[in-house]
């Protein structure tokens, strides 16, 4: 552009003045031929005094060069205007292009890389003379190279935009997870002549992601073992509740039987007194077994899940005033020990919350065992929750029976009942037996090996 001015010699107003030195060349030129051919007047007169009709001739051949002079000056300079405004807007691009913290290229219709960006040469690990020229594939593929999922052959068949993830190899071997976007790369008439590949890399995002996996990880580890020592808590102290507590007072209740008899009838005030000790006595008795039921039931030990439920419910009803209804198929469901006692947690835990928040005048309990899985579904006739999801669920009741059931390799399921009330539903896939007294090693090894279906058969988790 600067050679094409310098030719005009005034640059943008070059045209103007070329057309006024022509038209004075003209001039001259006009009245030397009339000096030399009609020799009717002077070389002076026929430049500035001549006759009307030779002066009409010449100021219209006049006016028309510098018309057309206006004219193709005002083209010039609009297209140097267009030229210059393209050529900052494709130094914009170039340098958007050249600076963007992604790695991007252009790939034509042959898989052939026509430019590519600094990031991405750092991000393959060659100097960009190195990459411009070479086949895509050569020098950053991935799974869906040379694939009907090659982002190329997806645009040219039609698609507008192509977004995927996918671990990009160097050619050094290494690879790279990134985000890959490809959009059509046209010409100006709109016929695409290959694509635009950028290349996000989220190598930081998937180690994150890693380490977060490890820490949940490591904390379900943490639960399971906390778990399993507030029940194996749990039943050490039932056991020394039942075992101390319990024969002091059987003692004590046969010793003021013993005084009983020995006192005399007539002693009315300490007979009264020996039967107040009596009842007081077997209140006791009566308070400590119900506190060691609650710590470790032995019917769920006993006879099973299924009547470790009814009679649960029974008390419900009894201290509640709510009707519950079970029903179970089978008739008899036997589980695991670890098994069972979360399945009844989880039951308690939903009682209680029913209580506290429900309003309900009737509950329904469902349990059912098949080959494939075990599900238990609660539902009661409350006022119901607002909720959509598991996810939704912010109590911490509710959070730990969705991480009890979580860490059997089930899913909780929390919704409004059809007429009203709220419904929990517990699916736990493959129940099976386990080991018969699990401990917190065990636990946390098979956590830890990915071992999901033994795993699922502790308690603790």
């Amino acid at each position: 552009m600067r050679v094409r001015r310098d030719l005009w010699g005034l640059g943008r107003n070059g045209l103007l003045f070329t057309g006024f030195v022509i038209s004075v060349i003209f001039w001259l030129l006009e009245a030397s031929n009339h000096v030399l051919f009609f020799a009717d007047s002077d070389v002076f007169e026929a430049v500035f005094a001549p006759t009307w009709h030779e002066l009409w001739m010449r100021l219209t051949v006049v006016a028309a060069i510098m018309a057309f002079a206006v004219l193709a000056n005002f083209m010039v300079n609009a297209r140097r205007r267009a030229e210059d405004a393209a050529t900052r807007a494709l130094s914009e691009v170039d340098q958007v292009f050249e600076t963007a913290a992604d790695g991007m290229r252009i790939v034509d219709r042959n898989f052939r890389v026509l430019k590519a960006n600094e990031t991405f040469a750092k991000l393959v690990g060659l100097p960009k003379n190195e990459i411009i020229g070479r086949k895509c594939y050569d020098v950053f593929w991935g799974e869906m190279c040379e694939s009907p999922g090659c982002p190329l052959t997806r645009i040219l068949a039609g698609e507008q935009d192509v977004e995927y993830d996918s671990d990009k190899v160097r050619p050094n071997g290494t690879s790279v997870p990134c985000i890959v976007s490809a959009t059509p790369f046209r010409r100006p008439d709109g016929m695409i002549i290959g694509i635009v590949e950028d290349f996000k890399d989220i190598s930081e995002r998937k180690q994150v992601e890693r380490n977060l996996k490890k820490t949940g990880v490591r904390l379900r580890e943490l639960t399971a073992h906390l778990q399993c020592i507030r029940e194996e808590e749990r039943s050490r102290i039932a056991r020394e509740i039942h075992d101390e507590l319990g024969q002091v007072l059987t003692a004590l209740s046969l010793d003021v039987r013993w005084l009983k008899k020995r006192l005399p009838a007539e002693q009315t005030e300490l007979q009264d007194k020996i039967q107040s000790m009596a009842e007081l006595i077997t209140t006791t008795v009566s308070s400590i077994s119900r506190i060691c039921s609650e710590l470790r039931p032995a019917i769920l030990d006993d006879v099973g899940l299924s009547a470790a439920i009814e009679w649960q419910a029974e008390e419900f009803t009894s201290r509640t005033g709510i009707a519950c209804e079970i029903r179970t198929d089978p008739s008899e469901i036997k589980l695991s020990e670890e098994l069972s006692v979360a399945v009844f947690r989880i039951f308690q835990e939903t009682l209680t919350n029913i209580v506290r928040h429900a309003r309900a005048s009737k509950v329904e309990v469902q349990l059912q065992l098949t080959p494939s899985e075990f599900s238990m579904k609660v539902c009661d006739d409350g006022i119901g929750i607002e909720v959509s999801g598991p996810q939704k669920v912010k109590t911490f009741g509710l959070l730990g029976v969705k991480e009890r059931v979580r860490g059997f390799g089930g899913e909780l399921k929390l919704a409004n009942g059809d007429t009203g009330g709220t419904c929990l539903d517990i699916v736990i896939p493959a129940p099976d037996l386990g080991p018969a007294t699990p401990n917190c090693r065990w636990l946390a090894d098979n956590l830890r090996r990915g071992n999901r279906r033994h795993s699922a058969t502790c308690l603790c988790y």
